[in-house]
């Protein structure tokens, strides 16, 4: 069976996350398997993007064939369906797969010749409105109609993202599936290290793109209270902004009393996120709503408590080994971070925790349902 995976997330940015670093823990895992006659699609129409060299660094190993598009532009296939009206996505890619898997919706044409498998990550703009920026929110309504319409095969991150898929869309439950991801096990695990070049003493941790779900604002604030009562304690936000409008967060940077304390490392590569994670007192992230939540396994890992919200995917992803809090709630937030400092005990067991939780998750397990249902969507 031919199977071709749409790569164009895990090769059309020099820095991973989300959607991205998905695509790429996916595609790997998948073809160390060999199960399937595989092959790769990108867009490659500006050369000066670097798509192709970075397909060639990520899977090159693999002798997988690669089918560019070298035709057209990704941003218009994206929001012009007029694209598709007379050449299917076959024709500009040059494929004749029986499966097509697309790893996210913005990705998808409304003219394929094959079957279509969608992994849909969220749907945020409709379940949490204004958490997502506006040039996101308009991908996705675009994406939103196309797969409507075309009612694929649904791969869901999370029970509580598939709860969303089937309040929000179109997609029936029989065309909707969950299967948990992972997080990345080569370079995410404890390292007993020096980060005295970064921060020096004991510090909070927070890592993400700087965006109104991530509720930094709220972080920030809590931090300021901890602040008072212990002297030493920091706060490190790892990040960049994907948002133009972060109002709040840089609200609450001016008013923190602490702001000196408060250190912005911006986007760091796998060994430093590694080497912050394993330092660190906690992991703080009282995300709004997420998908699925990576960072708290990374987190884990990494032999770091993780104090997140009780929304969304979030307990699903933590199980028993995170400390819960109301996300919009900085006073329970504060209350948290104090525990965690004062309790060595605490922490040490949900460190423990913590490590037993992270195993339950695998990019090989992954990738092992993900090929039950190129089976299953096959003989529809």
């Amino acid at each position: 069976m031919k199977v071709i995976l749409e790569a164009q997330h895990a090769v059309g940015h020099p820095e991973l996350r989300g959607v991205g670093y998905y695509s790429l823990e996916l595609i790997n895992a998948l073809l160390k398997r060999k199960t399937f006659d595989y092959g790769l699609t990108f867009f490659d129409y500006n050369k000066e993007v670097g798509n192709r060299v970075r397909a060639e660094q990520y899977f090159g190993k693999y002798n997988v064939p690669f089918f560019e598009c070298n035709e057209l532009d990704y941003r218009i296939a994206t929001r012009d369906e007029s694209v598709f009206a007379e050449k299917s996505y076959n024709d500009y890619t040059g494929t004749n797969g029986d499966i097509y898997h697309f790893m996210c919706p913005v990705s998808i044409p409304t003219n394929l010749k094959g079957k279509m498998i969608l992994t849909i990550h969220d749907v945020i703009w409709n379940a949490y409105p204004g958490m997502v920026p506006p040039h996101t929110e308009e991908l996705h309504r675009i994406a939103e109609k196309r797969f409507n319409t075309i009612k694929p095969f649904v791969i869901a991150d999370s029970k509580a993202a598939a709860e969303d898929i089937l309040n929000y869309t179109d997609i029936p439950e029989e065309n909707l599936k969950v299967v948990y991801i992972s997080y990345d096990d080569i370079n995410m695990y404890p390292e007993a290290c020096d980060v005295s070049d970064i921060v020096e003493g004991r510090y909070f941790l927070f890592i993400g793109a700087f965006e109104r779900r991530k509720n930094i604002a709220a972080i920030i604030k809590s931090f300021d209270a901890v602040a008072e009562k212990y002297s030493d304690i920091k706060l490190v936000i790892v990040g960049k902004k994907v948002w133009d409008d972060t109002t709040d967060m840089d609200d609450a940077i001016e008013k923190s009393k602490h702001r000196d304390r408060i250190i912005f490392t911006g986007y760091v590569d796998n060994s430093t996120k590694r080497r912050l994670l394993s330092n660190a007192e906690a992991f703080v992230f009282p995300s709004l709503c997420e998908g699925f939540g990576i960072p708290v396994l990374e987190a884990m890992a990494c032999g770091c408590p993780v104090i997140t919200a009780d929304n969304s995917s979030l307990p699903e992803v933590g199980g028993d080994a995170a400390i819960y809090v109301d996300a919009r709630n900085t006073e329970q937030l504060v209350y948290e971070m104090t525990r965690i400092l004062d309790d060595s005990q605490l922490r040490s067991s949900m460190i423990e925790k913590g490590f037993v939780q992270k195993s339950k998750f695998s990019w090989e397990k992954t990738a092992e349902q993900v090929e039950e249902i190129y089976r299953k969507v096959s003989m529809i």
